[in-house]
């Protein structure tokens, strides 16, 4: 017999909200503040042991206030962002003062509508799926950070703006850190060749890191490699059009043909 779901009810105040928060509640909490936007599937791969139980507590959550949830049609699946009483806790924890409602909901609104949504949402896909495989993997490697564009710019003092970057730790030769780039073909080649060559020009907080590029098109993917041909740069640069299967062998490294695993593309640390 199936559990039943107690509907959740807004909170009369804010220590209402306080008393009836989890542990998890906060780590998702911080997760939207920082990334924005996730599907209930996404935060089950980052939060969750199913992802039926992340959508009894997802939906609770939105019952209370403290996240927004929307969808484009019926047939699609909800995004969930921070709603009003989630951002009024994130900000207490921060010690900043909390947003209006209206603040908050003209905010939600302008994340649904937003053209770079799809960005946003290809670069969370990455993250997320990138964590659900790693555990899915036996614990051989796990997701041990997660930056977000902004956190990843302010590595480099703002000069070059990676669309996210990583650690992946354990014993597997995938483990390190990497800078993470989201193409979609809305700009040009010779942009994102450009941007790549802010990296080299530019030395991040800790060092340079591998980069990892995760293309939408295959014919995209393969004019890339014809541009970068013989273009020095003193860090691994690899590509994919894969959205899943994302430990296999389905990482080109720029300069070579074959595609390789984020472990062999760890293990071979300089490629000849």
């Amino acid at each position: 017999m199936s559990a039943r779901r107690i509907p959740g009810q807004v909170a009369k105040d804010f220590s209402e909200v306080l008393e009836r928060l989890t542990g998890r509640d906060m780590q998702i909490i911080d997760l939207l503040a920082r990334h924005r936007i996730f599907t209930a599937d996404q935060l089950a791969d980052l939060c969750f042991p199913s992802k039926w139980a992340a959508r009894i507590r997802l939906v609770t959550l939105a019952e209370m206030e403290v996240l927004a949830r929307f969808r484009d049609d019926n047939r699609s699946a909800f995004r969930y962002a921070l709603g009003i009483w989630g951002a009024a806790v994130h900000a207490w924890r921060r010690n900043e003062t909390p947003p209006t409602k209206s603040a908050v909901t003209q905010a939600v609104h302008q994340l649904a509508v937003s053209q770079k949504r799809s960005h946003l949402e290809g670069v969370n896909s990455f993250f997320t799926t990138i964590a659900a495989e790693a555990r899915a993997d036996g614990g051989s490697v796990r997701l041990a950070e997660w930056r977000s564009e902004d956190e990843a710019a302010s590595m480099f003092l703002g000069k070059v703006r990676p669309d996210g970057a990583m650690t992946l730790a354990g014993d597997s030769e995938a483990a390190g850190a990497y800078f993470f780039e989201y193409d979609t073909g809305s700009e040009t080649l010779e942009i994102l060749a450009a941007k790549l060559d802010r990296y080299a020009s530019r030395q991040p907080v800790g060092g340079h890191r591998r980069v990892l590029v995760q293309l939408t098109r295959p014919r995209r993917e393969a004019n890339l490699h014809h541009r970068l041909a013989g273009h020095a740069l003193p860090f691994v640069v690899a590509t994919t059009t894969a959205v899943n299967g994302l430990f296999g062998d389905c990482w080109r490294p720029v300069g070579h043909a074959e595609r390789m695993s984020l472990r062999t593309l760890g293990a071979r640390a300089v490629l000849s």
